[in-house]
């Protein structure tokens, strides 16, 4: 008889050892500073739009115009936070996905028209010019910060619309998520912006000495005009003859703004005014209730009056004379 014994191997035992899981979260670490537009006034009518690039503020469309302040562009930090070995904020093909876009806004600011992000920092891809952004993010060599830009257009409602003016906000929303999730969550923005109404100036009258008939001999008339009445009125030779008409009449002019600002008031020529009769010239010492810095009535509305002076000489020159003053108001 012959007998086999066969030994059998222990069965195989497969052991896996448990590897921590790799992952990252990506979260908007901040958005400082935020954006800001400083002053602007708005248009007489119609929508006004103003593009904020870095720390310039200018008009693209409408008539508005850009007063004052600080201008800021959005510096948008986004963080990576990974787990596991290696780290994987640093592998290959791990992708922060970003999505920018308008939420409201107060007042005549208007909601964003457009972004413009920029690389800071990290590398971004996409897009990223447009009223919705959406583009992807890389650069992390591990845990940590990258950033990017962010400039902006935004519309502001003209005079017409009657909407609020001061200190408003227009809010935008910076959301992320890994790639290829489409990101829902993340900060929302308020942007600044301080809207002033447009100083508008309107001419009621000319300044207008009337008709004046001076004598051939004696000593020189002054004739003047009030700046805030507009009476006439005439010292030296009693001889000169004023007619009534047509009236005389002091310049006048209605000016409007925001109330309560300040703003200046400027006139060209400087000096006196020269009226021509076309052969000759005579000579206007100009008078005005307002001139330099101002500070517009709680009624929104000022009104600015201008007289003068000149001297008839019994020798003037006969005949019709008339000169030009420029007046320019500007916020400060």
């Amino acid at each position: 008889m012959i007998r086999v014994f066969l030994r059998l191997a222990p069965p195989a035992i497969l052991a896996a050892t448990a590897q921590p899981g790799l992952s990252q979260t990506y979260t908007v670490n901040g958005v400082s500073p935020i954006t800001a537009y400083g002053e602007v006034a708005a248009a007489v009518s119609g929508n006004t739009v103003f593009a904020q690039n870095n720390t310039t503020v200018t008009v693209q469309s409408g008539g508005g115009a850009r007063i004052k302040g600080t201008v800021r562009r959005a510096t948008v930090t986004i963080r990576c936070a990974g787990s596991g070995s290696p780290n994987t904020c640093t592998v290959a093909g791990n992708r922060a996905r970003i999505r920018v876009g308008a939420l409201s806004s107060t007042g005549r600011a208007g909601t964003f028209q457009e972004f413009i992000a920029t690389g800071g920092t990290g590398t971004i891809s996409g897009t990223t010019t447009g009223s919705l952004l959406d583009f992807t993010m890389t650069g992390w060599t591990g845990t940590g910060n990258l950033t990017f830009f962010l400039d902006t257009k935004l519309p502001v409602a003209g005079d017409d619309t009657g909407g609020a003016t001061g200190a408003q906000t227009s809010t935008y929303y910076v959301y992320v998520a890994k790639d290829p999730t489409i990101p829902t969550t993340g900060s929302t923005v308020a942007a600044t912006i301080t809207i002033r109404r447009p100083l508008q100036m309107v001419k009621n009258s000319d300044l207008n000495f009337g008709t004046l008939v001076r004598q051939p001999s004696g000593a020189s008339a002054s004739v003047v005009i009030n700046n805030s009445t507009g009476i006439r009125t005439q010292t030296g030779n009693a001889n000169l003859i004023a007619l009534p008409s047509p009236s005389p009449s002091r310049a006048q002019f209605t000016i409007t703004g925001e109330p309560s600002t300040t703003f200046a008031i400027s006139y060209s020529p400087t000096g006196n005014i020269i009226m021509s009769n076309g052969a000759s010239t005579l000579s206007v010492t100009t008078s005005k209730t307002a001139t330099g810095n101002q500070t517009m009535p709680a009624s929104g509305t000022l009104t600015l009056g201008v007289g003068g002076t000149i001297s008839v000489l019994s020798t003037t020159a006969r005949g019709q004379y008339s000169g030009t003053l420029t007046v320019t108001t500007t916020y400060n």
